[in-house]
């Protein structure tokens, strides 16, 4: 019987996040209100509804665009199989990558550097642990990761030795 686990972390938001967000809401906002200004003063009849328009249209791609810089990480093991997806404002996800944990290189608790590979960062709050293994696509990669504990114990019976 095939076990299956799946752990939802959230990316920790940096004050420069959240001043990227809170300034693209205002920036939205401000050019939703000159839309209507500019729209209301000079022109009239069918364009003022155009202008009204293009004010939510403004309001909507800045909400959007906004909410871009709320992110999450999945971790989903399948036997001996990990996926790790990103997803984007609840809304898009995207596969980051998908491995057998049998074919892994090494696994280390905290961050590898290691140079000539690529690097894969989902990393959420907590201890970080870093898998090293070959992709087809990208050669050598690490991928730093922040698993619980009931992660932890179901992916290292197929691991190599955890190594510091």
């Amino acid at each position: 019987m095939e076990t299956v686990r799946e752990q939802l972390v959230k990316k920790p938001t940096e004050q420069s996040d959240k001043v990227k967000q809170y300034g693209i809401l205002a920036l939205s906002l401000f050019l939703a209100m000159a839309a209507v200004i500019l729209v209301f003063s000079f022109m009239g009849g069918l364009f003022m509804i155009m202008g009204l328009l293009l004010a939510g249209i403004i309001l909507w791609g800045g909400y959007t665009i906004s909410g871009m810089i709320n992110i999450e990480y999945e971790y989903c093991i399948a036997g001996s199989e990990l996926s790790v997806d990103k997803i984007i404002d609840r809304r898009k996800r995207k596969t980051l990558c998908s491995f057998s944990l049998r074919g892994a290189d090494g696994f280390y608790s905290g961050k590898k550097e290691l140079s000539g590979v690529t690097v894969i960062s989902a990393v959420g709050e907590g201890d970080v642990y870093t898998i090293e293994y070959k992709d087809e696509k990208y050669g050598r990669t690490l991928l730093q990761f922040t698993p619980d504990e009931r992660t932890i114990e179901m992916i290292s019976p197929y691991l190599p030795r955890l190594s510091k």
